[in-house]
């Protein structure tokens, strides 16, 4: 499928609408996340299975910063919460969430929102 073709197909309505008649299925279809903040990498590599976990635990001002963060092979980081960028580090991941936030002694709460992605990139 070309680009005009996913564009012509893939309106706001019609996503809307997909959203609406796969309500109740979507949990199953995006899986859980009320699971740790894990990432799980796989290579072969000269015959050799590499599987790599990540496990994340990172707070805020002593509070728990929440969703999915994920590893590529090639080492950058993506945060579920802010969809289409990815950073050098975790430390720049929760750099981003300050920068991002309100202004204001209040600690930022992210809610691990996907922003209505699909899992099964390269690499995560």
């Amino acid at each position: 499928m070309n680009r005009e073709e996913l564009a012509r197909l893939a309106t706001p309505e019609q996503v809307a609408a997909g959203v609406e008649q796969y309500r109740d299925r979507i949990p199953q279809l995006h899986g859980s996340h009320e699971h740790d903040a894990g990432s799980v990498r796989e290579v072969t590599y000269k015959g050799h299975e590499i599987r790599i976990v990540t496990h994340y635990e990172i707070t805020l001002d002593g509070r728990p910063i929440t969703g999915h963060m994920l590893v590529s092979n090639g080492g950058t980081v993506h945060y579920h919460a802010i969809p289409n960028q990815e950073f050098a580090s975790a430390v720049d991941v929760v750099k981003r969430i300050v920068d991002l936030s309100p202004p204001g002694p209040h600690t930022p709460k992210p809610n691990g929102d996907h922003g209505g992605h699909t899992h099964g990139e390269e690499g995560h």
